[in-house]
């Protein structure tokens, strides 16, 4: 998010987004090995008993990760206390959600101390995985892989509702060994109960990974984690045996998906093509395109891979900086937003609860703290 490591700036940048980029998509293989071939017959089987339930964390050994549980929401939001939740945020705990309800729902006010307050830290998608740490009655305490941050070295702590997680290893083996469809060419996309794709079932966020069943040549059948398989509209994925497929990006392809967004509703804490924060903005263009950046906005401008930038050497792609009137590049502690360079003299973000997705004139003003530049290291 857009904030210091340990708390949160006064006021945090906000978020939108439109519409996604076409890639080429990669032919699907046939995967081998008796892994990929259980874990079909454990998803058929789990169909077939009318789904997975839910289970607490598990007992792991101390040199084993935590038990995994999968989200079965479009977009689940991670809460930092399983008390911070207001009466207005029940659309946001609910399976299925009812994220636009819930934006729409609240006063700017309560948008607002969704960032004062500490209330939320991040979200995850349909079919990711999280680790389970704790649970406390309804709810899991989760650690959220592929969002890195100095807080845990195996991914984004909070809480989560258990009415959004299940568990199935099932699942699990397919989501670690089958090709994946990623929903990269819209803002979000829909799940469809048959390949007709006329029978809309769920509607899903850009980004989101599901892993492939099969395919036709206008759709792709996927597994989802308590649906049943599903179908997705194939001009709205691309398909790829392993993330190391997905296409390494120019600036350019990361502002083109960038500007996709603009007008998306920000959200503190977003990650979604229904809401997006500053940070949750940048990382998440970046992730679709293979490549993970730290989910806050400090830690990204402290990731190692990022290599300074001065502002007269800009390119579309760089990330820029700013903090509370530190310009020290060597500190990033002080830093609260975050914002892609477009080209032009322009940037894109997402920059406060007032605020949508904007593509303005660049600030070099006295909180802008420096750039950083990425694409010259390999994912």
């Amino acid at each position: 998010m857009c904030r210091v490591v340990g708390g949160r700036a006064p006021k945090s940048p906000q978020g939108q987004r439109r519409r996604g980029l076409n890639r080429v998509a990669a032919p699907v293989g046939i995967v081998a090995g008796v892994l990929f071939v259980a874990a079909m017959i454990s998803f058929s089987l789990g169909i077939l008993s009318g789904g997975y339930d839910h289970a607490g964390p598990a007992m792991t050994g101390p040199d084993q990760p935590p038990a995994s549980a999968f989200v079965t929401v479009s977009v689940a939001t991670v809460w930092t206390t399983p008390q911070s939740p207001r009466p207005v945020d029940h659309p946001a705990l609910t399976n299925p959600v009812d994220i636009r309800g819930w934006l729409s729902g609240m006063t700017p006010a309560e948008q607002e101390a969704l960032t004062s307050d500490n209330l939320n830290q991040t979200q995850a998608l349909l079919g990711d995985r999280v680790f389970l740490v704790g649970e406390q009655g309804d709810w899991d305490e989760v650690l959220v892989p592929g969002q890195p941050t100095p807080k845990n070295a195996l991914g984004y702590p909070g809480w989560i509702p258990k009415a959004q997680l299940t568990t199935d290893p099932g699942y699990g083996a397919l989501k670690e060994h089958a090709p994946f469809a990623l929903a990269d060419r819209g803002v979000t996309t829909w799940l469809y109960r048959e390949s007709g794709l006329s029978d809309q079932d769920l509607e899903i966020s850009t980004n989101t990974r599901l892993p492939v069943l099969s395919r036709t040549d206008t759709a792709v059948r996927v597994a989802t984690p308590d649906r049943g398989p599903e179908w997705l509209d194939a001009r709205t994925v691309a398909v790829y045996e392993r993330s190391t497929d997905i296409p390494h990006p120019t600036g350019a392809d990361l502002v083109r998906y960038a500007a996709a967004f603009v007008n998306v509703p920000y959200l503190w804490g977003g990650r979604a093509g229904f809401g997006f924060d500053c940070s949750g903005f940048t990382s998440t263009i970046y992730q679709a395109y293979g490549i993970t950046l730290p989910r806050d906005a400090d830690a990204q401008a402290a990731d190692s891979r990022g290599r300074a930038i001065d502002k007269s050497a800009l390119q579309p792609g760089d990330l820029l900086f700013y903090s509370h009137g530190s310009r020290d590049p060597e500190n990033p502690d002080a830093i609260y937003h975050v914002a892609m360079y477009s080209g032009n003299g322009e940037m894109i973000e997402a920059f406060d609860s007032t605020t949508p997705v904007r593509t303005i004139p660049v600030r070099l003003d006295t909180d802008y703290w420096g750039a950083r530049r990425y694409l010259h290291q390999l994912r």
